[in-house]
This record gives structure tokens, C-alpha cells and sequence, in this order.
């Protein structure tokens, strides 16, 4: 599904004279007011508008003012437009905690994420890599990125139930900021040398965790019994938290701080919770 609607994305945008970040814009404006829609049977996609059934907004064709989102186990009221921005944050980190060689995302996507912080300030001088599970996210990560001036960027196969980083690994770079968001999610049993693997390929490594693994934690209030709740019936991932201890039992790495269910998401039910590890080495 991801290479169908990622193509169409890329082909329209290429007929409009989009770079890959005006692409990735246009695909976020089009996410505010419509849902995609799957037929199983045939893999047709389309989109959705949005049904707004409350009095929440001023004009019909506009988005909501408002939205339901959660923070910190509870429910809350939220601006429609609000949310945390990630990639502001992780530029934030890097400029506090580095120089790096490369930052690195582990389940990219079509690489929105990537492309956002070499827009909104991340170091045009570094080398951006980006591992996906699809090979129709690779393919249109790297097209994106190639419409995207002076982006050095790489996307490559990665695989979190079996995690290889070689690729990177073989650069012999000396400092590599790591980072997940909401793509280890789905992964029920992450590898037990998930941590150890990513924080090996490097002598010093850094990684942030935009991730659900909160009530895996600590149970703050309703929201997090709910969330429990909806991942395990999804058969989503229940075991980050243990391979994190375990890697810090082991050595392997140092936790240098996490914060539960920061809030803002766009999923009542599934909020990110963070986490931010470097190398022993480091």
C-alpha cells in the first residue's frame, strides 16, 4: 500500500514541480482532512474526507479547532493543530549532545521524518540514513530525497525481529545519532540484541525513542489501562522496556532518561512515550 499511494504522491508532486519536502507538505495537508481508505479484496486505495460531527469548527470544508488527545495517562483537549514536533526536539538534542557523522532513523517510512529535520535545521553537512522494513519505502524515500537540494541521504532494508546495520556500521564513522518513532510499535518481540547491535556501530552512539512502550513502564491513569489494552490485542510490541533493561544489565548501554506518554498524538489510545540511551563507549 505504502509504494501505491507513495508513488502516486511522488508523480503528482513531480508534475507540480515539488522538492521532496513540498511533496511531504502536500501530503500532510491532505492527512488533515482526509483518511485513507483500503478495499482488502482488491488493494485500492482511496481517500475519505473526514465526517466532523460536533459544532467544532467554523467553516465545513476547514479542520476541527479542536481535538481529543491524551497526555500523562489522561484525557485531554488539545488545539487540532497542535502536536509535539519530534524532529525540532531531535535537532535539539543533536546540537546539544553532538558533533555526529550521520543521524540514522530505524523504520523511516518514506523518509517524512529525515526530510523535516534537514529542513527545519538539522546540519546540512551530514550524511541522513534511513532503514525501512519495504522496499516501496526505500524507493520512495530515496526519490524524495533526491528532489531534495543538497540532501545526502541513504535508505537501505532493515528489519527490527532481525536488526543489521552494517551499512553504516562499514563507514567507520566515530559519532551516530540513532532515532525510532512509533516504528518498533508493531514489532510484538523486538530481538534481544536489538540495543547491543545499534549501539555497536560506532564508538559513540546516540538514540532517541519516540515510541508506545509507557505502560510497559509505569501505569499513570486510564489512558495507559486503555493503551495497554489495545496493544495487546493487536499483538503489537510488549517487550521494548525488558530488552532495554537488559541491555543496560549487560553493558551495553546507559538510559539517560525516559518521559511516559508525553502526549499529543494523534491516536488517543497509543500515546509515544520517550527514551534517550547512548553507548557505553560514549
Amino acid at each position: 500500500m505504502l509504494g501505491r499511494i507513495g508513488l502516486s504522491l511522488w508523480m503528482s508532486a513531480y508534475g507540480g514541480g515539488y522538492n521532496g519536502y513540498q511533496a511531504i507538505k502536500q501530503l500532510e495537508k491532505k492527512e488533515r482532512k482526509y483518511r485513507l481508505s483500503v478495499d482488502i479484496k482488491t488493494g485500492e486505495a482511496e481517500w475519505e474526507k473526514l465526517q466532523i460531527e460536533d459544532e467544532n469548527f467554523i467553516f465545513d470544508t476547514a479542520t476541527p479547532i479542536f481535538r481529543v488527545t491524551s497526555s500523562m495517562g489522561k484525557m485531554m483537549i488539545a488545539p487540532y493543530h497542535s502536536r509535539f514536533e519530534f524532529e525540532k526536539y531531535l535537532i535539539d538534542v543533536m546540537d546539544e549532545t553532538g558533533p555526529y557523522d550521520c543521524v540514522v532513523e530505524l523504520g523511516c517510512g518514506y523518509g517524512r521524518n529525515l526530510i523535516n529535520m534537514f529542513y527545519n535545521g538539522g546540519d546540512t553537512n551530514l550524511k541522513y540514513y534511513g532503514g525501512e522494513f519495504t522496499q516501496s519505502g526505500v524507493d520512495i524515500a530515496t526519490k524524495l530525497a533526491a528532489a531534495t537540494p543538497n540532501m545526502k541521504a541513504e535508505f537501505f532494508h532493515f528489519n527490527h525481529l532481525s536488526p543489521n546495520l552494517d551499512i553504516v556500521k562499514n563507514k567507520n564513522y566515530e559519532c551516530v545519532f540513532v532515532f525510532t518513532s512509533h516504528s518498533i510499535e508493531q514489532v510484538n518481540q523486538i530481538h534481544d540484541n536489538w540495543f547491543k547491535v545499534v549501539a555497536s556501530i560506532a564508538p559513540h552512539v546516540r538514540c532517541v525513542h519516540l515510541e508506545p512502550f509507557g505502560f510497559q513502564s509505569k501505569i499513570l491513569g486510564e489512558v495507559s489501562e486503555k493503551h495497554k489494552a489495545f496493544i495487546q490485542q493487536n499483538k503489537w510490541n510488549e517487550n521494548f522496556t525488558q530488552v532495554l533493561q537488559n541491555a543496560v544489565n549487560n553493558g551495553d548501554i546507559v538510559v539517560d532518561g525516559t518521559m511516559l506518554e508525553i502526549g499529543f498524538s494523534d491516536d488517543v489510545f497509543n500515546p509515544g512515550s520517550l527514551c534517550i540511551w547512548h553507548s557505553n563507549g560514549a
